[in-house]
């Protein structure tokens, strides 16, 4: 079962496209569906709610386009997926107190310390750092070919 949603995912992808550009250098939405192979209707909505968020803004005009608000070392993953997700990883209360058990409160204290864990390491882990785990990746499939 993924953890995260495809929007979740294209968000994602959008972002660190973002991230590897020249601070100040606005990037059509266009390109980005193009380099991320992300539906441009589909990407329109995620670039709406990363803007709500406060995570990208968007330049109007010739030579318009998106940007990081701030730099990728000041983005957390966790910002980037509360943009869609809310805190939805955190567990169900579907229960009626009526029905509530030891059995339940078990397994929601699980869920909830499982939560936790997760949004910390999403809270603690930056664009930038991502950005550095790609690097890393794309020189060794540049150099994977001559070994």
């Amino acid at each position: 079962m993924p953890l995260f949603s495809a929007k979740m995912e294209y968000a994602l992808r959008s972002m660190l496209y973002l991230a590897q550009q020249p601070a100040g250098v606005p990037v059509q939405s266009r390109d980005i569906a193009e380099a991320e192979y992300i539906p441009g209707p589909y990407l329109d909505q995620i670039l709406a709610a990363l803007k709500r968020a406060g995570l990208i803004r968007s330049i109007r005009g010739v030579g318009g386009g998106y940007e990081l608000a701030k730099p990728p070392s000041q983005i957390t993953v966790g910002d980037v997926l509360r943009a869609f997700a809310g805190d939805s990883l955190q567990p169900s209360e579907a229960t009626h107190r009526e029905h509530a058990t030891t059995t339940i409160a078990c397994i929601r204290d699980f869920q909830r310390r499982t939560s936790e864990a997760i949004w910390r390491l999403l809270d603690s882990t930056t664009l930038q750092q991502l950005l550095e785990q790609k690097y890393l990746l794309d020189q060794a499939q540049s150099i994977a070919p001559y070994l």
